[in-house]
């Protein structure tokens, strides 16, 4: 789907086609924030959990260092350990 146009997207979701979370994340948060944009197109593409969040990772702590050159590689500068036990 690389290279859609924004008004291509709209037309999916306007159609249905987009993912379930998004009316979950808005039913759990919907109520604690302030969306500056109009329609409910634009709430469910940014209440998809794919675009509206970061991503964690698990891994074993020997492997940090070799995740974290993957991720600096693929240009994810900003990645961090959050927890190590």
């Amino acid at each position: 789907m690389a290279g859609l146009a924004p008004t291509q997207v709209v037309g999916f979701v306007r159609e249905g086609i987009y993912t379930g979370a998004s009316g979950r994340n808005w039913t759990a948060y919907g109520k604690h924030i302030t969306l500056n944009v109009a329609g409910d197109e634009a709430r469910a593409l940014l209440t998809d959990p794919q675009t509206s969040g970061g991503l964690l990772v698990s891994c074993a702590p020997d492997s940090v260092d070799d995740v974290f050159s993957i991720f600096r590689a693929d240009g994810f500068t900003d990645a961090a350990v959050i927890s190590a036990k």
